[in-house]
């Protein structure tokens, strides 16, 4: 009998040892979300006390969420909740516009845009040109000329030197009483792309000075 228990003990133990906790308390196991598996052994390329972050964008036409994520040199996972109304989590204060997402409308501007060799700032958000550009225009028309031009900005925060919408600065803040920034407004865009409207109204407020 006590041969028995010495073969039977080894077996046994071997056995519990290729089955964890979760075995024994739940059945089946939960099964981990594929966002938190862990493959292989986390990178370290940055020390400690570093100060890199990685941004992180998530847009769905009504509300922009970015962070700034650290690089934690000890491999800690970081998950970000996209939403509103945590009071628990200090904000940014809230912009009356939220650059809509690019849709597939604006595949072949945005490549004409870089075919010229304009200025991009990738790290801007990513912006729809074709319907900014619509609320702009809708917002002018009803006399809204600094709605206008915060959507504006939103196209011109990621694509610095798009001529159209720099013209169309320069005449909302002409329309707002802004003179001089728009004079500053149309000789960016007349050295970028020269327009002959533009080039006659930049010769008149010039005159006028």
């Amino acid at each position: 009998m006590n041969r028995l228990l010495l073969i039977l003990l080894p077996l046994l133990a071997s056995a519990c040892a290729t089955r964890n906790y979760t075995y024994y308390l739940v059945e089946p196991a939960p099964k981990k979300p594929e966002a938190l598996k862990e493959e292989g052994t986390l990178v370290r390329p940055f020390g400690f006390g570093s100060t890199t972050v990685m941004k992180v964008r998530w847009n769905d036409g009504n509300l922009m969420t970015e962070v700034d994520v650290p690089m934690l040199a000890s491999g800690q996972r970081i998950v970000i909740e996209h939403g509103a109304g945590n009071g628990d989590v200090k904000t940014l204060p809230a912009s009356r516009v939220v650059p809509p997402p690019p849709s597939a409308a604006d595949k072949a501007l945005i490549e004409a845009y870089r075919a010229r060799g304009l200025r991009i700032d990738e790290g801007a958000a990513e912006v729809s040109i074709t319907r900014a550009r619509t609320l702009m225009e809708q917002a002018s028309r009803e006399g809204n000329y600094h709605l206008a031009l915060e959507w504006c900005e939103t196209v011109l925060a990621r694509y610095k030197t798009h001529p159209e919408f720099l013209r169309a600065k320069g005449s909302l803040l002409l329309m707002m009483g802004e003179r001089e920034k728009a004079v500053e407004i149309y000789e960016q865009v007349e050295a970028i792309e020269s327009d002959p409207g533009v080039r006659k109204k930049l010769e008149e407020l010039q005159r006028q000075q």
